[in-house]
């Protein structure tokens, strides 16, 4: 499938189209990810004034903020982007979205790319989510939560596909903030030796 897919220029290239496509729905994240912006400045603010501690740290903050902004934009693309009563049906059939065409494969493709932020984003705002059965279980209720709403309003087939397309994606992007975890760790116990040995 790898393969297939590396070799196949138009599928490539209408993946990234769609991708592209996407980003006109940032705004309205951008704007609520700007309003908890506010909030947390507000809150460091009062913190200073109180003299008192501040329990969330500005690494927090920035995980909290880019969650929101890709939250909010999946709110649009799986719901506000698509017109009621379109669809209807559910599809049980294990691996059947693969299909036959290039449209199909693409957004085979992008159901597994759309949850890879929310596999990332999730253990970097929140620490339980750190634990990767959680992540994934979250990432399983997430979907399962919008094929059910898509089902209901008629804005989409519910999937079984998609769900699991979507498990692999939160589970590939937690992966992915597991090594950059790793990675930010050893960076860190680097410069902590070099301070050690600059010190003695």
């Amino acid at each position: 499938m790898i393969n297939e897919i590396l070799n196949n220029e138009e599928l490539i290239k209408m993946v990234i189209s769609d991708l592209m496509g996407v980003t006109k729905y940032m705004n309205v994240g951008i704007l609520i990810a700007l309003a908890y912006g506010a909030v947390y400045l507000f809150y460091v603010i009062g913190c200073k004034f109180l003299k008192k501690d501040r329990k969330l740290s500005t690494g927090h903050a920035i995980a909290v903020f880019a969650l929101l902004i890709y939250l909010t934009s999946i709110l649009f693309i799986v719901f506000v982007s698509r017109e009621p009563g379109q669809f209807e049906g559910v599809n049980l059939e294990l691996w059947s979205s693969w299909g036959k065409t290039t449209l199909w494969r693409a957004m085979f493709i992008e159901n597994i790319i759309m949850f890879i932020p929310m596999g990332i984003l999730l253990p970097g705002a929140f620490r339980k989510f750190r634990n990767p059965l959680i992540c994934v279980i979250t990432c399983v209720a997430l979907s399962i939560i919008i094929e059910t709403v898509q089902y209901i309003f008629k804005l989409g087939i519910f999937e079984l596909d998609d769900v699991v397309t979507n498990t692999l994606g939160g589970g590939i992007g937690w992966l992915i903030w597991a090594v950059l975890w790793l990675v930010y760790l050893g960076i860190g116990k680097i410069f902590s030796n070099s301070r050690k040995e600059k010190d003695k």
